[in-house]
């Protein structure tokens, strides 16, 4: 018999070894996400509370922009450019890697989004803990002069984005310590808390990303990958230290953004499967 070992063999022992190397990066990726219960400051239900109005602040809004709207397709775009600029590869080569994860990506981050914004959180109904404490602090005239619930009945979120700039003044006694961009960002979060749709995001990018390089990388390539498990973490921390998110939302938005981010990494996977089988075909002719 030969000690060789056969091709699917082979696969079969490189997949489960990406597996397991991927449970273990993703699982302690997790672990310190659900910090967010038990860490002071990083509780945004609990005080003691971080400083708003200092450079923590600051730097929370900035971290959390790098996992929204803006800041998502960047890295996303950045990554993708590191995935595919990996020695070896032909320009098609390269064009359709590109191509399928880009489409990929934006088919699961905008489809997940749309679904979390407009049918997950209006199920849930869940208010954002910014907004409970507006409603309830300072305790003898709070700020937001209105139950949570009566907040959340106005019609929609430029409604309530619109109430809270009257509310959210420079001088008002509770918003004092907030930094410009903080109130600003406190103004345009007024949709429902649960689950995190940036924790959801930076979670779905990072496992997919460690995914595709742990199947297809080596090198010190490999480093740029597995940043973006810290990445992800702090966008779940910047979250709950804004107090725009609970631990229970990040938490939330994180477990599903793994999932999908390995979904993702299947579809893509596939997909380059075929690609691979068609050109192999095509040569064979």
């Amino acid at each position: 018999m030969s000690g060789k070992s056969s091709p699917v063999t082979l696969r079969r022992s490189i997949a489960i070894t990406v597996a397991l190397r991927l449970a273990l990066s993703v699982l302690l990726g997790y672990a310190l996400v659900a910090l967010t219960f038990v860490v002071p400051r990083l509780n945004s239900i609990e005080p003691p509370y971080t400083n708003l109005a200092g450079p923590v602040g600051v730097a929370a809004y900035w971290v959390a922009e790098s996992g929204g709207a803006m800041g998502a397709p960047i890295v996303c775009a950045v990554m993708i450019g590191v995935a595919v600029g990996r020695g070896g590869l032909t320009r098609q080569r390269r064009s359709w890697e590109a191509g399928v994860m880009a489409g990929v990506l934006l088919v699961v981050l905008g489809g997940g989004a749309y679904l979390n914004e407009h049918v997950v959180k209006p199920i849930f109904r869940v208010p954002r803990p910014d907004i409970v404490e507006l409603a309830h602090t300072p305790a003898d005239a709070p700020a937001l002069r209105m139950s949570a619930e009566a907040f959340y009945n106005m019609p929609d979120k430029a409604a309530r984005s619109a109430y809270l700039t009257d509310v959210l003044t420079a001088d008002a006694l509770n918003t004092a310590k907030l930094d410009p961009l903080v109130r600003r960002h406190w103004i345009a979060e007024t949709g429902y808390s649960f689950p995190s749709g940036h924790a959801f995001a930076s979670w779905t990018i990072a496992t997919f990303f460690l995914a595709m390089a742990m199947m297809y990388f080596t090198g010190r390539r490999m480093w740029a990958f597995y940043l973006l498990l810290p990445w992800a973490v702090l966008v779940c921390y910047s979250r709950t230290i804004l107090r725009v998110h609970t631990p229970t939302d990040v938490c939330a938005g994180a477990a599903a953004g793994i999932l999908v981010g390995l979904a993702a990494f299947l579809l893509a996977r596939c997909l380059l499967g075929r690609l691979e089988q068609e050109i192999a075909e095509k040569s064979a002719e």
